[in-house]
């Protein structure tokens, strides 16, 4: 395995403070573990066919969030008062150029500051690294995307946005408040948002996706998946197999069969209606149903019907 470093910092010329971007690159072979962590901003993470892996960070001002740029901004001044250690402006150039980047054998580390002064700067955190590379994100008020084939997903945020493209391995994501945009999760998944929705292309292996207030949408199931929320939708395009347990306070829930799929249901609804548009027998099955499915509200309608 061969590793060198390059790291460069463009500080913009007479325009500093706003412009200061940091460049590193790291020529190494095979997937990386990225370990990410910020206060708030951003975090883009590209994962291509080529070796090496590619770091920019840069002031990212249209994510700032209000409340964590009046924190740093009174701990500044309070700072300049009593003569504290948080006598630092709250800058964005600073905040860029003391934020940590390493690589340790396989593992890419990116930190911002953790400082009260400069923890509210919002940066943008881009990342280039091989398809397959594992990805772990810690963010305290920052949408987290990544695009190509990732190992391992384990992202969360206070207050954001996820999107990601596919995960060939364990996928965890968590955001307190926000939306969850997944596609293949061909292992398994566990999503988790206080009050947002949850999209995912597909899954895999075994799930479990829960939200306070959002809908769930699934396109295609083959595996174990149990689904809760509050108040929002639930609705599965196309299941083919597993057992699928879906509860709703208040929300409906749609549930399409695949074609040729022999299928166990048991729909409920304590104020709507529970319904199916496939015909269904009394008669127990001969051979074990592929596929069971389980669903729960409290005043929405339960639907069963053919896959589109």
């Amino acid at each position: 395995m061969s590793e060198t470093n390059e790291s460069t910092v463009d500080n913009g010329g007479d325009n500093g403070d706003a412009e200061v971007v940091r460049r590193d690159e790291f020529d190494i072979d095979g997937v990386l573990e990225l370990d990410i962590t910020l206060g708030s901003g951003r975090v883009a993470v590209n994962l291509v066919d080529k070796p090496g892996a590619r770091v920019e960070l840069r002031h990212d001002p249209h994510d700032a969030n209000p409340f964590a740029q009046s924190l740093s901004s009174l701990m500044t001044w309070i700072g300049g008062q009593f003569g504290g250690a948080e006598q630092q402006e709250a800058s964005p150039a600073d905040a860029v150029r003391q934020s940590r980047i390493d690589l340790t054998g396989t593992r890419l580390v990116v930190r911002t500051p953790t400082s009260l002064a400069l923890r509210g700067v919002p940066i943008s955190v881009t990342i280039e690294a091989p398809a397959g590379s594992h990805i772990n994100v810690r963010a305290g008020s920052a949408n987290v995307t990544t695009s190509g084939e990732a190992g391992r997903l384990d992202l969360s945020t206070a207050t954001g946005d996820v999107t990601t493209a596919s995960a060939t391995g364990v996928a965890t994501v968590r955001t307190g408040s926000g939306t969850i945009r997944l596609g293949e999760m061909t292992r398994g998944l566990r999503a988790r948002s206080g009050s947002g929705d949850v999209d995912v292309a597909a899954v895999g292996g075994t799930t479990s996706v829960g939200t306070g207030t959002g809908g769930i949408w699934f396109g295609a199931v083959d595996g174990d998946v149990m689904v809760r929320t509050g108040s929002g939708d639930v609705t599965i395009a196309s299941a083919r197999a597993g057992q699928i347990d879906m509860t709703t306070g208040s929300g409906r829930i749609r549930v399409g069969v695949k074609a040729g799929t022999r299928a166990e249901v048991d729909l409920s609804s304590g104020a709507g209606t529970a319904r199916s548009e496939l015909d269904l027998s009394d008669t127990p099955p001969t051979e074990e149903p592929g596929l069971r499915v389980r669903g729960r509200t409290g005043s929405g309608s339960a639907v069963i019907t053919r896959a589109s």
